[in-house]
């Protein structure tokens, strides 16, 4: 009997360790992407927990509604694309809307305008609050050094204030007012490590630095050129600890917490980065059985906004969380000597969207320009995303030194074999390009499937066979010429059809 029992038992435990290896096989096998969406789903589920019968959020569970707690979860449930007007977030008949619209507290502080206003437009609301346009009001703020902050309330120096009216501002799809004193001001307030804080003179920190880059860019400033941008993600990046987290910055030590990640995330999604896995797996490894995320390891703090802040960095949704970026950028992009009736304005403007190509300081953009050779080693490394793998890989042209503005673009080409030099010591980098050489860069540029014939194809130039295959896959731009030398415009024409063929 006792032999038969000990038996039993062994299987039992046989089977119940198979299981767990088996669940475990199981765990292993889910894609990243699929612990994010679970994670949000639960998260977003928690939230539906603790919201209250008024319809608003507390910062936890069982706590009073706030305006400012419920602001944050209606831009976050904007981001994951839930409808908080539908039955699903209505509690004893009201909405977070109506609870904001019930409450109505005075609005006093430029951050508490502009987080009412990214509130409102998250689910596009009219911009009346207590009897008063609060976009307009907010635009009165700027001061004439174009910072946003109201002097006579003790804001001066707050940066935190002017970026988050910017923010605000361009929640409506609305021009920012005076744009370039606006980014001159705040480019003037980052600081020599290359971060910014809440406060003029005050340390760096990630979670402002996050924000700052967010509006940098919506205020202009391109992400893949400036030096600006580039500091202020190395800021980020230097402060990134071994368990994928970030800290706050140097006064608070090595401490990993998930709003300086979170802040810290979107800064560099803006930027046109993609955070890594050992990012998302920090902010996955501090949500809790309930579907909220602790603060910091061990630590829960204000837990409804913490797991706000994680809902929008998993879902990879720069501020202001209702518009594109690339979008808004192509439509407040004005150039003065360029309109939508010129032949390659939508190939312009979408390079422009996407932080390809800029205008001159002067508000041009110069269509007709020549492009130089070393302008369109970048122009091709930028619009399709070329990264240099060969690293250790070095050449030797003596008009191109290391510290030349587009060295690292003429390094990709030439190591990815898409650009020659003139021979093998000169690259003639501000030599103009021709339509030759610009189609024989784009059909290196194509798949092997689409430039198979390129060798057979009879001709009587050493280009001859790059423009039919260029020809035969639509890339070339009206009125080729392979002699003439190729334009700003229509650089753009040919490299938006290229992105077209390899997307196809």
């Amino acid at each position: 009997m006792m032999k038969k029992t000990r038996i039993v038992i062994t299987k039992i435990l046989l089977f119940i360790l198979i299981m767990s290896n088996l669940n475990s096989a199981f765990a292993q096998n889910i894609t990243t992407e699929q612990r994010v969406d679970k994670s949000i789903n639960q998260a977003i589920e928690y939230l539906h927990n603790i919201q209250n019968n008024d319809g608003g959020f507390p910062t936890e569970k069982g706590k009073p509604s706030s305006t400012a707690m419920t602001s944050w979860v209606i831009m976050t449930l904007r981001a994951a694309g839930e409808n908080i007007t539908n039955d699903t977030w209505t509690k004893n008949n009201k909405n977070p809307i109506d609870f904001m619209e019930e409450k109505s507290n005075k609005l006093e502080s430029t951050t508490d305008y502009a987080r009412t206003i990214l509130a409102l437009t998250a689910t596009d609301q009219p911009l009346t609050y207590n009897g008063e346009n609060i976009l307009n009001k907010i635009s009165s703020f700027q001061q004439p050094n174009g910072a946003f902050l109201q002097s006579d309330q003790g804001e001066e120096g707050m940066i935190n204030a002017h970026m988050w009216s910017i923010l605000a501002i361009a929640s409506k799809d609305n021009d920012i007012p005076n744009k370039q004193k606006a980014k001159e001001w705040l480019i003037s307030k980052q600081n020599e490590d290359g971060g910014f804080s809440w406060l003029e003179g005050a340390d760096s920190d990630c979670d402002d630095t996050g924000v700052a880059i967010q509006t940098l860019i919506l205020l202009g400033e391109n992400p893949k050129t400036s030096k600006v941008i580039k500091k202020a993600v190395d800021y980020l990046k230097s402060y990134q600890q071994q368990d994928g987290g970030f800290s706050t910055g140097s006064w608070m030590g090595k401490d990993t917490n998930i709003a300086s990640t979170s802040w810290a995330i979107q800064g560099i999604i803006a930027s046109g980065e993609t955070p890594s896995n050992d990012n998302i797996s920090y902010i996955l490894s501090l949500q809790q059985s309930d579907g909220s995320f602790n603060w910091k390891k061990g630590t829960s703090s204000i837990p409804a906004q913490m797991t706000s802040y994680a809902i929008i960095a998993l879902k990879q949704k720069p501020f202001p969380v209702n518009i594109q970026y690339k979008q808004y950028i192509m439509d407040h992009t004005k150039f003065t000597d360029l309109n939508s009736k010129h032949w390659a304005y939508t190939e312009i403007m979408n390079l422009v969207g996407e932080n390809v190509l800029t205008g001159y300081t002067d508000n041009t953009f110069r269509p007709e320009k020549p492009v130089t050779r070393a302008e369109f080693a970048k122009f091709i490394a930028c619009a399709l995303e070329i990264e240099d793998t060969d690293t250790n890989k070095t050449f030797k042209f003596t008009d191109v030194s290391k510290t030349h503005w587009a060295y690292q673009y003429i390094k990709i080409g030439i190591n990815k074999g898409y650009i020659n030099g003139r021979t093998e010591q000169i690259f003639d980098p501000n030599g103009k390009i021709t339509g030759a050489e610009l189609a024989t860069i784009l059909v290196r540029n194509l798949p092997a499937d689409k430039k198979t014939n390129i060798q057979s194809i009879e001709g009587s130039y050493w280009y001859s066979g790059y423009v039919k295959i260029a020809e035969q896959n639509k890339l070339l731009y009206p009125d080729f010429n392979a002699t003439k030398i190729a334009t700003r415009a229509q650089c753009a024409y040919s490299v938006m059809q290229l992105k077209k063929s390899l997307e196809r």
